[in-house]
């Protein structure tokens, strides 16, 4: 949502070998988010000097040069002239869209311009008054700036966020997932994204973050819902194949790996989830096992015989084109033992596709095993496979 920051900082250093009459300075938005405070901080040990503005539409903004950076820059820039006496560099893209709706005569753009950006990133923008995007941008300036108090904002109210997003508030919640590698290639924990905010965009399709700016109640829950009851509604979505969860913007992707992919929500926050291994029979086996191989859930099934214990080696990688079945796939060899752990822990790293040993592993069947394990989840009171 491209809005106006009230104040900017100028960070500049005076004492640097001037290469132009002006100094050039990095143009950095004033507020109170985690991005624009950390943005502030390094601003603050990058410059000598700060100096603070009134983020107001004025006149005088002047194209000056065209050059990169430094030596080591991708690509050109712009040096534009900020009539606060400074040079600021904004993009190609940048200038382009300048270019389509305000003359720019010697140089010099002919309409008032101002400083935007996105949400609350922290990378600005020049844009005319002229622009449609100003428009925009002033109108969810005001809406940013009177947002609606959490306390007042219940459970299956529709809202709108500030990054455009309007669905149903589901409440704050945590969600668990798969099995992944975090810092060792060896050791795989539950994915735990912990206390998140989620609205409903569509039936079965929910955006979650850590701090869920809700802008405005569009409608209020025509039912209130406890929290209890949301979770068991996404559960329920969960268990019939029809939820998808993400922390991006685009709600028409799917999971292409298991990172990230939610197959549990509670109300309790667990950042170590035990994990137990619970035996089951050859058909259940061999239904966990098709049910893991449609999303490549490695730490599903756990298979034993009398040379020890291993996991299904599903390639995580969408570019595999290794066809896996119940009577041919690769295994991984486990240390853990039937017992109660946080972790599953690999005798040896996984293969990498790209790996030309990985050809050369050897395949194995269901029925080469004696024991079948579902690996279990706990939440609490709770669990998922």
């Amino acid at each position: 949502m491209i809005n106006i920051s009230r104040y900017i900082f100028l960070g500049y250093d005076p004492t640097s070998t001037l290469r132009y009459e002006l100094t050039e300075a990095e143009v950095i938005p004033d507020g109170d988010s985690v991005n624009e405070k950390r943005k502030i901080d390094s601003a603050v040990k990058k410059y000598s000097s700060m100096e603070r503005y009134e983020n107001i539409p004025l006149p005088g903004f002047t194209m000056f040069k065209t050059n990169k950076k430094s030596w080591s820059s991708a690509e050109q820039t712009w040096l534009i002239i900020d009539p606060r006496g400074f040079l600021v560099r904004i993009s190609n893209e940048n200038l382009e869209n300048i270019l389509h709706v305000s003359g720019i005569t010697e140089g010099l753009i002919q309409e008032k311009c101002v400083w935007a950006r996105a949400d609350n990133g922290t990378k600005m923008t020049l844009i005319p008054v002229s622009s449609p995007k100003y428009i925009a941008a002033v109108k969810n300036t005001e809406l940013i700036e009177g947002k609606v108090d959490m306390k007042d904002v219940q459970i299956g109210d529709t809202v709108i966020l500030q990054n455009e997003l309007q669905g149903i508030y589901m409440g704050t919640v945590s969600l668990y997932g798969t099995v992944i590698s975090h810092n060792s290639k060896e050791d795989y924990k539950a994915q735990t994204f912990l206390r998140r905010g989620v609205i409903e965009v569509t039936p079965g399709k929910y955006h979650y973050q850590a701090d869920l700016k809700i802008l405005k109640v569009i409608a209020p829950a025509v039912q209130s819902l406890t929290r209890e009851a949301s979770v068991d509604t996404m559960n329920k979505n969960i268990k019939s194949g029809l939820a998808f969860f993400t922390s991006g913007k685009n709600m028409t992707m799917g999971y292409f790996t298991t990172r990230g992919l939610v197959k549990h929500i509670s109300v309790h926050a667990v950042s170590k989830v035990p994990i137990s291994f619970e035996e089951i029979d050859f058909d259940e086996a061999t239904a966990l096992f098709n049910q893991a191989q449609s999303v490549g859930d490695f730490g599903s099934l756990l298979l034993e015989n009398s040379r020890g214990n291993y996991l299904v080696d599903f390639q995580p990688n969408i570019f595999s084109r290794k066809q896996f079945t119940s009577k041919t796939f690769e295994v991984c060899e486990l240390k853990n033992k039937i017992d109660k752990t946080e972790k599953l822990t690999l005798k040896e790293a996984r293969s990498s596709i790209f790996n030309s040993k990985s050809m050369l592993l050897d395949q194995y069947s269901l029925s080469d095993f004696d024991k079948y394990y579902k690996i279990v989840k706990h939440i609490k009171n709770e669990q998922y496979t």
